[in-house]
């Protein structure tokens, strides 16, 4: 059953995501961290399709890292009312590139614009996309800038979040399913 989940759900889920960023970081201090989520505005962050949505950026991302011949030393994954989340330690030196070749799969796989995927430098500080000279993220209804369209809230929560379904039903059935 789907639940919405509350705004102390929420952020006790990002100080988890936070410390378990950090522990990562302790064990494997010459890796790059990445960490994969999903954009799902509104309080219902979980659902089966969610789930198959989440799971397939776990592969495309597992797929990612091997054709670019990167070595993931470990991986956890947290399923909570308040989201999916995936942590990878993967060894490279260079997170900027590993950030590049994130940002292409966000913007190129069927449900890129679903994933969050965040890269975090030696210092456990995230890239961003502007730092990379990369446009912002585009709203999921108008193609305005994200934030500035969510800060405005041009869009109710209910179109958003139908958008989200939306997107994953036409992607399951094109895969069959």
């Amino acid at each position: 059953m789907e639940e919405n989940v509350t705004l102390d759900e929420m952020l006790s889920f990002r100080e988890k995501k936070v410390s378990m960023q950090e522990a990562l970081h302790k064990k494997h201090e010459e890796a790059t961290i990445v960490a994969l989520g999903m954009n799902i505005p509104g309080p219902r962050k979980i659902s089966p399709g969610i789930f198959q949505a989440f799971s397939a950026g776990g592969e495309a991302l597992n797929r990612l890292f091997l054709e670019h011949g990167l070595t993931v030393t470990e991986e956890t994954v947290v399923k909570e009312k308040a989201g999916y989340l995936k942590l990878y330690a993967v060894k490279s030196q260079d997170p900027l590139f590993v950030k590049k070749i994130t940002i292409h799969m966000e913007e190129t796989h069927p449900l890129g614009r679903l994933f969050d995927i965040d890269v975090y430098d030696e210092a456990v500080n995230g890239i961003g996309r502007a730092e990379l000279g990369y446009p912002v993220r585009r709203c999921l209804i108008c193609e305005k800038d994200a934030k500035l369209c969510g800060r405005s809230r041009s869009h109710t929560v209910e179109e958003l979040y139908g958008r989200v379904e939306s997107m994953i039903n036409s992607w399951l059935i094109e895969r069959g399913r």
